[in-house]
């Protein structure tokens, strides 16, 4: 399983896929749970459950490689994962959130009148932090 991280000054979103970059699970964290996180992905990533906004947990699975974005605060957070001896990637976050939003609403179809709004004037009604990390961690699978 790979893990991808989106940072952010007062949250950030984490996204959990399959090695061939299907999704399984994302959610979003505080940033001052950072060490917490880090924790429950070395010793037992099924905690990551309590943060979970998107998807299902799968069972019994370890974590081989966690891919961050380059963008805010990126510093803190490659220390914090590198001090617990996870095996770090930076990835390149240009157009994530962009591509975020395209992802949300092709997980969560519009209904109604809403159809008829062109989804770049589509706001989702959620923090999407969740789905940029899932889109960092394309970039570094397609690189």
């Amino acid at each position: 399983m790979y893990l991808a991280i989106d940072p952010g000054r007062q949250k950030f979103g984490w996204a959990l896929t399959e090695e061939n970059g299907s999704f399984c699970a994302s959610g979003i964290v505080p940033a001052d749970s950072l060490e917490q996180f880090a924790q429950f992905v070395v010793e037992s990533p099924e905690k990551l459950v309590q943060w979970l906004v998107e998807g299902e947990m799968p069972l019994g699975f370890r974590i081989r490689k966690v891919y961050c974005g380059n963008g805010t605060g990126h510093a803190v957070y490659l220390e914090t994962l590198l001090s617990h001896q996870l095996d770090v990637e930076l990835v390149t976050e240009t157009n994530t959130t962009l591509e975020a939003r395209g992802e949300y609403w092709k997980r969560h179809r519009p209904r109604g009148l809403s159809r008829l709004i062109p989804i770049s004037l589509r706001v989702p009604p959620r923090c999407i932090d969740d789905l940029a990390a899932y889109c960092i961690l394309l970039h570094a699978l397609k690189s």
